[in-house]
């Protein structure tokens, strides 16, 4: 039995990789959540050859096609447990390796050349630059979709941009102004659907994202950051040393240890092909969340709409277990290692998440400022410009906290009174709001 956790964490230090313990552990479950969502949704693949017209945009030989039920269906609705990745760091701190060293062309882990033909994932590090039709579609005058549009193109496969911004950018181009809302809906549901003149461009695709950006560049537009797990990279002058300290290993190693790790990354990648095609073969009839795992994900400091990214973390994890049983429900148990990883990526998370909420914190405390100006400091600030964007902001962000109170002031005098917004305690005032705070949360 391979443990695939282990072996490639050691892969890793053969290759001197820095500061990867606690992310590797999230691609790996992101390839165990690919896997379970094609179990539960290619059934209903938009593009079988056998279902189409011969004109007709089509995937042949594609593994992971199938004709089963599905098997997870929470809320009486087809669930999707995709783990996009987004990786948070400054120049050189290695976002690009975490995702080459799976992807890359001829060399990443999960990199099949005969992917075309029905053998392994498809994988691709996208273009530095895509337009909203280049990733989603376009109709021709016939009405016929245009090319083929990476969504499309690698349904079922890793979808990888070594920087975020080429699609945020384009998404406040003319041409592109529909990208943040086709991204929103493929990598939720993923589903596609635009009405156009010409006729639609309609079809669900599975693909998984993987990217980088910079801290100076990170951007999540309302609805993206509920799409994504979030892996921070800080980098200090010390583990900066490290790197460097790596790169001379890396460039003294031996020809035979780089053969033996050649060989390596041969055998890893037989591994994944071969989990994939076990569990297609063998899927989970149903899972089963213990409660250990549910009384983790009620936790404090875990938002409602964060629960179900740390549920699909858990599936993942268990489907990439060394001893893999189908034909049954997969049991989700919160054992030690999976705790550990469910604890630094929530660390992660909110260390990313939360930066702009303790800098409009610590900007406004004790401080009573009007809604609208509120809305305008936010979007200049944290949304890149977007009224409505810092608007549900507020909603998503400030509404909730204890140290945050919205109300209309007391006034004699005759017009509308706005909607002024409070940072700080709570305390007897003319906003007539008398609410228990507990000082460790706003002191």
């Amino acid at each position: 039995m391979i443990d695939i956790f282990n072996e490639v964490q050691n892969f890793c230090n053969r290759n001197y990789y820095i500061d990867v313990d606690d992310k590797i552990p999230i691609f790996l479950c992101s390839i165990g959540g690919h896997i379970f969502n094609c179990i539960n949704k290619c059934s209903r693949c938009d593009f079988d050859p056998d279902k189409l017209p011969p004109e007709a945009f089509a995937i042949h030989d594609c593994p992971l096609r199938h004709d089963r039920a599905a098997v997870y269906t929470p809320m009486s609705r087809l669930a999707d447990t995709r783990i996009n990745i987004l990786i948070r760091g400054p120049k050189g701190s290695g976002k690009n390796v975490l995702i080459d060293l799976f992807c890359a062309e001829n060399t990443g882990l999960l990199f099949s050349a005969n992917a075309p033909y029905g053998e392994g994932f498809k994988t691709m590090v996208g273009p530095n630059s895509v337009t909203e039709a280049g990733m989603f579609g376009s109709v021709n005058e016939e009405g016929d979709v245009m090319g083929r549009p990476l969504a499309r193109e690698l349904c079922g496969g890793f979808l990888c941009f070594e920087e975020f911004s080429s699609l945020t950018d384009a998404s406040k181009k003319e041409h592109s102004m529909d990208m943040k809302n086709q991204m929103l809906t493929s990598l939720d549901s993923g589903r596609v659907n635009k009405g156009m003149r010409g006729g639609w461009v309609r079809y669900h695709t599975r693909y998984t994202m993987w990217a980088g950006t910079q801290p100076a560049r990170f951007e999540l537009e309302s609805g993206l950051d509920r799409r994504f797990f979030i892996i921070d990279i800080e980098m200090t002058p010390e583990r900066e040393r490290e790197y460097k300290i790596a790169q001379n290993k890396q460039a003294a190693m031996s020809s035979e240890e780089r053969v033996a790790l050649a060989e390596k990354i041969i055998s890893l990648r037989e591994w994944f092909k071969n989990r994939m095609t076990l569990c297609m073969l063998e899927p989970p009839t149903g899972i089963i969340f213990d409660e250990g795992f549910e009384n983790w994900v009620l936790r404090d400091d875990v938002r409602s709409f964060e629960a179900d990214l740390f549920r699909r973390l858990a599936i993942g994890y268990w489907m990439m277990q060394p001893e893999y049983s189908g034909g049954c429900e997969l049991i989700v148990s919160l054992d030690e290692r999976l705790e550990g990883i469910l604890n630094q990526s929530l660390s992660m998370r909110r260390s990313v998440m939360d930066a702009d909420l303790q800098l409009i914190k610590s900007s406004y405390w004790q401080q009573d400022i009007p809604k609208s100006t509120l809305v305008k400091e936010i979007a200049r600030i944290v949304t890149g410009g977007d009224y409505q964007s810092a608007k549900r902001w507020i909603e998503e962000n400030l509404i909730s906290k204890t140290w945050y109170r919205e109300f209309v002031p007391k006034s004699a005098r005759r017009g509308r009174k706005g909607v002024v917004c409070r940072f700080g305690p709570p305390n007897d005032d003319s906003d007539g709001i008398n609410e228990p705070v507990d000082e460790k949360e706003w002191g």
